[in-house]
Order: C-alpha cells, then sequence, then structure tokens
C-alpha cells in the first residue's frame, strides 16, 4: 500500500485504516455496553492501555534485543522498532495486563468474552471493508 505526506510526516494508507478501524471498534463497544456504563468505562479503559502497553513494549524492545546499536547510536531508538520479537513481547506483556485486571474486577467472563468479540470482530470487517474500498478506488 501506498503513502501520502502530511507536512513532513509520510503517513502509511494502513495505518490510517487501522485508526478508523479502531474508531469503530471503540464505538461498538460502547453500543453494546450501553446498558452497563460502569463495566464499558473499566473495558474501554483496560483496552485502550493494553494497546498502548503493547505499543510501547513494540518500540522500546529494541533496547532488549538490539542493544548494541543502540548504545552506538542512541538515536536510533527513535528509528527501530523490536521486530517479531518486540510484537511477542508486547502481546504478552498486554495479556499479562488483561489477566491482572480481570482478577481485579470481579465482572463475569461473559462480559469480558462480549467485549473482545465483538471489538476484534468489528475491528477486522471494518478494517478489511476499508482496505477494499481504498483497492478499488485507486
Amino acid at each position: 500500500m501506498g503513502a501520502f505526506f502530511a507536512g513532513p510526516l509520510i503517513v502509511k494508507y494502513e495505518w490510517v485504516l487501522i485508526l478508523l478501524s479502531s474508531i469503530i471498534a471503540f464505538f461498538t463497544i460502547a453500543i453494546v455496553f450501553r446498558e452497563n456504563g460502569e463495566f464499558k468505562k473499566i473495558f474501554q479503559n483496560i483496552l485502550l492501555n493494553s494497546i498502548l502497553i503493547s505499543f510501547f513494549t513494540y518500540k522500546f524492545s529494541s533496547i532488549l534485543f538490539q542493544t548494541e546499536s543502540i548504545i552506538t547510536s542512541p538515536l536510533s531508538i527513535l528509528y527501530l522498532s523490536g521486530g517479531s520479537k518486540g510484537a511477542a513481547l508486547g502481546f504478552l506483556f498486554s495479556l499479562i495486563y488483561w489477566v491482572k485486571e480481570f482478577k481485579k474486577y470481579n465482572y463475569p467472563l461473559r462480559n469480558w468474552l462480549d467485549g473482545i468479540v465483538y471489538g476484534s470482530v468489528t475491528f477486522m470487517l471494518s478494517f478489511w471493508m476499508f482496505r477494499t474500498l481504498l483497492i478499488l478506488l485507486f
């Protein structure tokens, strides 16, 4: 997929599609749990925190896996990513965070699974739809 320029930044179309799909999934979760407002806030907060934990672990895991290049050029931490090892580590940390929060709050497993299924299915379907529309347009 291509990219476009936003001032000095190069923005890939794929990242824009991921952002749009995430927003749609976020609102879908809000609609599904509109009767249970307290759980909705908790679930969306945990979801956002786990996404941030995964992203920052992925981004900064290059410190663990590419230590020599970071020591020789500290600015490369901004440009390098953790690769597949960093993604796996980010997923693991996010999963640990989910389990910790699941035990902390005493909501039924059904609520948690509903949120995860509705959010992930909506994200995947909307990403697929946006990607297909983008391919058809260009």
